[in-house]
């Protein structure tokens, strides 16, 4: 079976026209299937147990749409325990920060925020565990308060001899 690598519009009636064999043939399918998806520098088999994708009835194609998409980071995010865009969005809003805050406070582009919070983005495990970190302490926030931080702190000063 051959995987077309094209993204459909998934707001169109169907049955869409194949790409591969340009028949209008593909309709939407349930099927199990295992993506192999690359997150922060290793390949995952994810397996997705009722993967909903549209499927050529004439020969096979798999045809693959942001919400087929969705579908599998959905399934690599737990299957890696990472948030979810609505667990990153929710403990955003419990500190009263918007999404150009919580990128100030955790130094990464308010445009990253977004993508975490919308599902086009993944977060790497590392900042998936400061995040987790910023949520549930006190004492992690002070500390990435922003200019009324400390430069010194976690660096070793070395004392004169």
């Amino acid at each position: 079976m051959v995987e077309s690598s094209r993204r459909q519009a998934t707001d169109r009636p169907y049955p869409w026209q194949c790409p591969v064999c340009l028949k209008p043939e593909v309709v939407p399918t349930t099927l199990p299937y295992t993506a192999r998806v690359k997150h922060d520098g290793a390949i995952h088999e994810v397996p997705v147990a009722g993967l909903e994708v549209p499927r050529c009835r004439s020969c096979g194609e798999l045809v693959f749409s942001q919400r087929v998409d969705d579908q599998i980071n959905a399934a690599l995010r737990a299957q890696l325990h990472l948030l979810t865009p609505e667990q990153i969005q929710s403990g955003r809003r419990k500190f009263g920060l918007d999404q150009q805050g919580l990128a100030e406070q955790l130094g990464v582009a308010p445009e990253t925020v977004s993508g975490w919070e919308s599902g086009a983005l993944i977060p790497t495990r590392a900042m998936d565990n400061l995040l987790r970190l910023f949520f549930a302490l006190p004492e992690v926030r002070a500390v990435l308060a922003g200019k009324g931080r400390n430069p010194n702190l976690g660096v070793v000063i070395p004392t004169p001899v």
